[in-house]
């Protein structure tokens, strides 16, 4: 996608970046008086009847340099961004498939998406999952999709932006690359995590860790919900297991409900020829793949074996926050305590 294609299909984003670049003149500027007035510098004097007020007057210069900064950044971007739309819109329509800007928001189960600790919302089997009881904590950008009419689409493709507050559950990343692909039915919740970044085995109880045979083990850990052993092992088959080692070894996938979740680090818009095409082309393995087993699978200790899944598989269990904060606060207090009885110690 070249630069004239971009100005044929939008040429306002030019003129917006044009305008980001005037305001980066104001915003140096600005930054200039905080910095002089932050470091009592000669560059710039204040008038004798306003100097009562330098604290204040240093504070909103500080945080008006960084709208300026940040506004100015952000229309620099455009044409960037225009151009990164129209790259993937185009391979969208290459392949049968629908493109938007901003996409239906992931729903809000599971590790990867944040849901909320012990959380098990009741939901309609294919409605879209942003709710007002269960609002999505992600935006969906640069979204590539399959067609299913007012439901969730059966397979999406897109950047997730954290767009929750403070006070909302996080997730191991605020933004990553996803695809969701609907299954045929409910299965137990699985979470298969890429040796390779890491970022998962400080969230999730080593007791549901399951070994599997062969090299699986190598590039993946897996955690299943106790009890349900033996129902990884039916979903997990040698066919799912050299499709995930194959084609996806450098991701995180998780098998929630009636989705599977697969995550990539690589957000940014250098790797999307390769991770658009790589998830899209894994999309039509595992699906296959997965799809079979899921179809087969049965859960005895639910009320509908062939259409449910028991309390138990629902959900797996979480590292306890109350653990993780003890742990960090006995390091500290050993970090400080060490010089004291060292110097105890020499002294005797």
């Amino acid at each position: 996608m070249t630069w004239a294609d971009v100005r044929a299909e939008d040429p306002d984003v030019f003129r917006a970046a044009s305008n980001g670049a005037l305001l980066l003149v104001p915003a140096a500027a600005v930054t200039v008086l905080a910095s002089s007035l932050a470091m009592e510098t000669p560059w710039i004097h204040l008038p004798n009847w306003l100097d009562w007020a330098r604290g204040l007057v240093m504070v909103v210069a500080l945080v008006l340099a960084i709208g300026l900064w940040i506004w100015s950044l952000i229309l620099l971007s455009l044409p960037g961004d225009a151009r990164r739309g129209l790259a993937i819109a185009g391979f969208a329509k290459a392949r049968g498939l629908h493109y938007s800007r901003y996409g239906l928001p992931p729903e809000r189960i599971g590790i990867l998406l944040a849901e909320g600790r012990g959380r098990t919302p009741s939901r309609a089997a294919g409605l879209a999952g942003s709710s007002p009881a269960n609002p999505s904590l992600f935006r969906a950008e640069f979204a590539l999709w399959q067609s299913a009419g007012n439901t969730a689409p059966p397979m999406q493709i897109a950047i997730a932006q954290y767009s929750g507050s403070t006070s909302d559950p996080k997730g191991p990343r605020n933004t990553f690359r996803y695809l969701q692909l609907a299954l045929p039915r409910r299965l137990p919740h699985l979470m298969i995590d890429a040796r390779g970044n890491g970022g998962l085995r400080s969230m999730l109880s080593g007791t549901q860790k399951l070994s599997l045979e062969g090299d699986f083990d190598r590039y993946f850990s897996v955690y299943v919900p106790a009890g349900y052993e033996r129902d990884a092992l039916e979903l997990l088959t040698p066919d799912v297991m050299v499709c995930l080692i194959d084609h996806g070894r450098s991701w995180d996938i998780e098998i929630i409900e009636d989705r599977l979740v697969v995550a990539s680090h690589r957000a940014g818009r250098s790797s999307d020829r390769a991770e658009y095409t790589a998830m899209l082309y894994f999309s039509e393995l595992i699906g296959a793949e997965l799809g079979h087993q899921a179809q087969t699978y049965s859960d005895p200790r639910a009320e509908r074996p062939r259409s449910q899944v028991a309390e138990a598989g629902r959900r797996l269990r979480r590292r306890s926050a109350a653990w993780v904060t003890a742990a960090f606060f006995g390091v500290v207090a050993v970090m400080l305590a060490f010089p004291h009885v060292l110097g105890w110690w020499l002294d005797r």
